[in-house]
């Protein structure tokens, strides 16, 4: 696959924020906050998969990148 020379910075990226947000969201709930660690599990299963669903949404129906 050979994607166009278009291609829009890396900041302005959906799919690279998510991931920052799901890293530091993860990283508070498991470092950050003090709670069970039968919650502190389940939190991070939770973050983990909406972060990963999202990804998929943002890359399945709202990516504007062409392929040539």
């Amino acid at each position: 696959m050979i994607y166009s020379s278009n291609t829009k910075p890396s900041w302005e990226s959906k799919i690279n924020w998510t991931q920052i947000i799901a890293v530091l969201a993860m990283g508070l709930a498991m470092f950050g906050i003090d709670l069970e660690p039968d919650l502190q599990e389940r939190l991070a299963v939770a973050l983990s998969s909406i972060a990963a669903a999202v990804t998929i949404i943002w890359r399945t129906w709202f990516t504007t990148k062409t392929l040539i």
